[in-house]
């Protein structure tokens, strides 16, 4: 009985223990706080880390809004992003021909790459707007109806 007592006491001076030292951490790993306040290194205010922001693409979407005065416009379909189009963005049209800001319209199809400017803002790389076209299959040589001869 005693021993059942005794190792009771002791996982609970134990539990106490690990307690207390666990309460006493943050108080000697908190670390010392500077006269200075440091600067924040966020990634839109700091012009080297815009130019570290590397393309990627996105997949075909949908023109939600366009806004022609700040040259910006809203994409998606579940989560929606703006994007800025910038004089270096490369527009083109499905058919691979050159395209102005004035081409884009809303419920119009878009596919291109973004750099990441913001949370849900992007500066457009390049952007292809329309549907993707196809090119088109080289007829098959197949003879005509007239060519052959007739039987008698």
């Amino acid at each position: 009985m005693k021993s059942t007592k005794l190792h009771t006491g002791l996982r609970a001076l134990t539990f106490l223990i690990y307690l207390s030292a666990f309460a006493a951490m943050p108080a000697f790993a908190a670390p010392a706080k500077s006269a200075s306040p440091a600067p924040s290194a966020s990634p839109a205010a700091s012009p080297a880390a815009e130019a570290k922001a590397k393309p990627f693409p996105f997949p075909n979407t949908t023109i939600v809004s366009v806004d022609k005065a700040t040259q910006t416009f809203k994409m998606g379909k579940k989560t929606v992003h703006q994007v800025h189009v910038t004089p270096e963005t490369k527009m083109l049209k499905g058919d691979e021909t050159p395209a102005t800001f004035d081409a884009i319209i809303i419920g119009m199809e878009v596919r291109g790459s973004v750099k990441k400017r913001a949370d849900v803002d992007y500066d457009a790389v390049s952007v292809k707007i329309g549907p993707k076209m196809m090119p088109s299959p080289a007829p098959s040589p197949v003879a005509s109806p007239t060519s052959a001869p007739k039987k008698k």
